[in-house]
Formats: structure tokens, sequence, C-alpha cells
């Protein structure tokens, strides 16, 4: 087992259209930053300030942890630069949606570590999150309910449930190291939403396993060491790639989608690029089960705050 004490808990998140809501195939970026915006109104005690870097609260703030992490005190690994967010969306690609007023729009939200504890927040900012609109319409939604759920289970919880007063903070904690083992030595990966992973500075084009490894063991290992109990910092990885490399890939359907995205800026905009499909693996998946499980919960490859890189695991034979 890798050693990765990295906490997580999982919610549904359920809002019911008040006005007709135009949302793109991918609205990840679209739902993260009406999240942002209300969580920012309800914690920042600073507005004046434009940045949180230098601010006296950032520590302890639930927009700064949330947004603007910092890195553990005495902390240092060059593949942290910029902190990784613990507030993970979990929205598949698809179509371009029409929202009618009354229908009901549904998507993931994974609060990692530590954050779990800013969870009072975080839930009064989900029930802000459509009242402002969304999408290109800018139509408004109301929260139906928050569940906190099991991925592997049937076991679930509710936390908020619509304008009722009362809240549940207790949620079903799960921990990456203790997620179900692989089985089978034929792995489907069914990537949900746009996966971009960089090699050598380039959006890989060949999903070659030893690639899915590195970038799953550099993302968890840096939401572990920043956001879970550090159990990764000085843990020997270097047999993993040779393993990997015994994997071979016996299939693939994929295709390459991408989307504008708004930049917190006016005038501001970025494209999001990756791929959707499936990849079909061959080989013994046992030392990588932490990892596999891990990304299929926490997302892999760049944006994965947005909900990119989000991908389902089928165990194939």
């Amino acid at each position: 087992m890798l050693p990765l004490d990295l906490p997580f808990t999982a919610l549904r998140v359920t809002l019911r259209a008040l006005e007709p809501v135009q949302l793109p195939p991918f609205p990840g970026s679209k739902l993260e930053g009406a999240f942002g915006r209300a969580l920012y109104r309800l914690a920042c005690t600073q507005p004046h300030r434009e940045m949180c870097q230098g601010c006296p609260l950032q520590s302890i703030c639930p927009y700064g942890l949330s947004y603007a992490p910092q890195l553990p005190e005495g902390l240092e690994v060059s593949s942290l630069g910029t902190p990784p967010r613990p507030v993970l969306f979990r929205v598949a690609y698809g179509k371009e949606r029409h929202l009618a007023p009354g229908e009901i729009l549904t998507f993931g939200l994974v609060v990692v570590g530590r954050a779990a504890a800013q969870l009072p927040y975080l839930l009064a900012a989900l029930r802000e999150v459509g009242r402002d609109g969304l999408g290109r319409t800018r139509g408004r939604l109301e929260l139906e309910e928050v569940n906190s759920f099991h991925p592997y289970t049937d076991e679930e919880v509710t936390l908020l449930r619509g304008t009722q007063l009362g809240v549940h903070l207790t949620p079903l904690l799960l921990q990456v190291g203790e997620l179900p083992p692989m089985t089978g030595e034929r792995l489907r990966l069914h990537l949900r939403s746009p996966l971009h992973i960089k090699v050598g500075g380039q959006m890989a084009e060949d999903l070659h396993f030893p690639v899915l490894v590195r970038a799953l063991q550099r993302r968890l290992s840096n939401l572990e060491q920043v956001h879970g109990g550090g159990a990764s910092l000085r843990a020997d990885f270097t047999h993993l790639p040779r393993l990997a490399r015994e994997v071979e890939t016996v299939g693939q359907r994929l295709r390459l989608v991408s989307q504008l995205r708004k930049g917190s800026r006016p005038r501001q905009t970025a494209t999001m690029e990756g791929w959707v499909g499936m990849m079909e693996y061959q080989g013994d998946f046992t030392p990588f089960a932490s990892l596999l499980r891990g990304g299929e919960q926490l997302g892999v490859g760049k944006w994965a705050h947005f909900g990119a890189g989000l991908y389902d695991l089928e165990v194939a034979g």
C-alpha cells in the first residue's frame, strides 16, 4: 500500500432551476467561479485587498484556504509552485444543456484533508451558488440538497436540504489509502471530462500507463503533502515507473475536446482542452490501486479543481 494519508469527503449537490439556464458542455469552471464568489462574500474580511497573498488571515480564512492555499511550513517541493486546491468539482463533459424552470442540475464536490473543517462555510456558499445566475442566460437556481456519500457503497447522509435551517455537519469521511483494491488483469479508464496531462511541457497525445501513473503520483502526493498527513513526503516511489512499463495499452477510443473559459479579469479568456473517451490497459494493477482509486475521486491533470480529468474505472476481466 502506498503511503497516502489523505482523507476526503464526497458531496453530491442538487440545484433546481428557477429560470431558463444555458450551460456549456463542460460547466465546471462556471460552477467553480460561482462557488468561489459566494464563498468570498461569506468569508473574506479584507475585501479591499486585490489578492489573498499577504493577507494576515490567509491561513485561517475559508476562502484563502480553499482558493489560495499555502505550503505547510518547511515544505519545499519543486512541483508545488502552485499548491493544489482542496475543494474540487466533479462535472462530466457532455452536450450543451438547456434547463427549463423546475429541472435539476446535479454535480459533485470533493473536500480534501483539513479543508473539511470549513464545511459550514462551504455549505453556506453552496446555498448561494445559483442565486446570482449561471451560464449564458444568467438563469437563477436554488439549492435542493447536499448529500455526503460513499462512492463505492450505498451509504449516504443528507447534510443540507433546500431552505431548511438545519445543517448536519458530520459527513462521511474516506481515506485514499483505504479505497477498494484493484482486481483483474484488464482495466478500462472511462474519461468523463477533459484530461490534460503535460509531458515535456506539452499535452500528452499518448496516454500510455506510465504517463498516467506519473500524473497520478504527482497529483495525489502533492494533495497529500499540502492538505493531508504528509506521509508521502519521504516515500520512495521509484519502483512505480518500472512496474507501470509492464502494463500494456490494448485499446483506446479518444477524442480531443476544447472549450473557451472566461478568466477572473475582464476580457481574459483561456482555452481548456483535453481527451475524453476510453483507454484499456492489461497487466497487474495491484501496486497502483491507491493511485487509480484516488484519481477516480480527486481527478488528475490540469484544471482538476474545475472537474477536468474525471474518470471512472471498469475492471474488464
